[in-house]
């Protein structure tokens, strides 16, 4: 698969907007102040435009929605991925790294399936996880140093909702699960993180185009979803279940329909979970926004902010 110039340029931007962030989170720590997953999600889009645009719906209370901003990541074919994401940051007290995903007696990450099913796209968290002094404790293992890349790009990274649901319920086990099972933010772009084939346990019961998606490399907004599929069909194939060959067809507007219904542990059948998000055409208020117009569907309460990225 060639690289356009149009990637490496949305992975520069997304690489901008996580060295944004960082700055903000160093210089909170350094001054000994904390650090706001809004505050963060704000400076992450502003460094990347003009790759991102976005709108402010309204401002509403977190523990009620359950979700920062909807996120929906446009090509120049028309074709789209979305996806709802809250946001989370790591803390740390003392030699202890912690994160929460069952906030609220977990009613914070029911609220967001519940507004991700409203909207037929996957959840997803973006997690801030500070800088590389922040984590020296909690890092990517004995050859880590102070000028780490890995770990700098860990700074700003997303996970897949499935993740996080069957996580530890423990803030501890949230914060392994948080730096085992995400993906820095940048590497959804990167050329140089494009994955090989995806050998999932279901390749055999698929269609020819399904197949060939899991099977090739993609550009657009299927590089997207096939990126952030691929660590749940990788978790898929560690999981003791047997998969399931039926078939469940779902809404016209996205862009692979016929899908297996295996659920494996993870409670839903996980290509319809993801892959969902991936459709021929993005909503009215996207194309509102692409337009610099004021989204004329209305959004509240369900979500306060969408981000449209151009990949």
């Amino acid at each position: 698969m060639t690289t356009s110039p149009s990637q490496v340029e949305l992975r520069d931007a997304l690489m901008r907007a996580r060295e944004a962030a960082e700055r903000h989170m160093n210089g909170c720590e350094r001054d000994g102040s904390s650090w706001r997953e809004e505050t963060i999600s704000e400076l992450l889009w502003q460094a990347a435009r003009p790759y991102v645009m976005y709108a402010d719906f309204t401002r509403h209370e977190e523990a009620t929605v359950g979700a920062d901003w909807l996120w929906w990541w446009v090509d120049d074919a028309g074709e789209c991925f979305g996806m709802l994401v809250q946001a989370k940051r790591l803390h740390c007290k003392g030699s202890s790294w912690t994160l929460d995903f069952r906030a609220n007696k977990g009613e914070q990450m029911r609220r967001l399936f519940e507004t991700a099913e409203r909207f037929s796209v996957p959840p997803f968290y973006i997690l801030y996880m500070g800088g590389v002094n922040y984590r020296r404790s909690f890092s990517c293992g004995p050859k880590h140093h102070s000028e780490c890349a890995a770990c700098r790009k860990t700074s700003v990274s997303v996970m897949p909702g499935l993740f996080a649901e069957m996580a530890s319920p423990s803030p501890r086990g949230g914060a392994n699960e948080a730096l085992n099972s995400s993906i820095p933010l940048e590497d959804l772009a990167d050329p140089a993180a494009e994955p090989g084939p995806i050998y999932d346990l279901n390749l055999d019961q698929i269609e020819t185009d399904l197949r060939a998606f899991l099977l090739e490399g993609q550009v657009g907004a299927r590089h997207i979803a096939r990126m952030l599929f691929k660590g749940v069909s990788d978790a898929r194939g560690t999981m003791f279940s047997l998969d399931v060959a039926e078939r469940t067809s779902i809404d016209s507007k996205v862009v692979f329909q016929n899908l297996p219904r295996d659920m494996a542990h993870f409670g839903v059948p996980y290509f319809d979970h993801i892959l969902r998000g991936l459709r021929r055409d993005p909503p009215t208020y996207v194309h509102d926004i692409l337009a610099g117009r004021r989204p004329s569907q209305p959004m509240a309460p369900h979500v306060g902010d969408v981000a449209v990225i151009r990949c």
